[in-house]
């Protein structure tokens, strides 16, 4: 089966929709670490640590609600999938042109 421009961008796009979506509330949590605007867990004052990030979304969540998790979600997917489902489908593009100049076939056929 033969994939069309339409259907790799398409494949590209989803499939970094949902690995953002997947692990935006670790980015969240990287964020805050990173920028220091939380309160570090008294019982553990070692930055970073697991038991820190487990304290840092259970915050969050309490805060928030768990929709809180994906606060911001939104601006983050514009700003990545557009980009990854357009370098996936040139990727996909200069592979095929490499290929046919080369001229060779490639291993499987989209």
């Amino acid at each position: 089966m033969k994939l069309s421009s339409l259907d790799v961008f398409i494949i590209g796009a989803v499939a970094k929709a949902i690995a953002t979506t997947v692990t935006y509330p670790l980015q969240t949590v990287q964020s805050i670490l990173r920028f220091g605007r939380h309160r570090l867990n008294p019982e553990n004052r070692t930055l970073g640590s697991l038991r820190n990030i487990l304290y840092l979304l259970h915050q969050r969540v309490r805060r928030f609600g768990i929709m809180g998790l994906y606060k911001g979600l939104e601006a983050k997917l514009l700003q990545t999938v557009l980009t990854a489902a357009l370098m996936f489908l040139v990727y996909e593009k200069l592979t095929a042109a490499t290929f046919t100049v080369m001229g060779l076939k490639r291993a499987h056929k989209h």
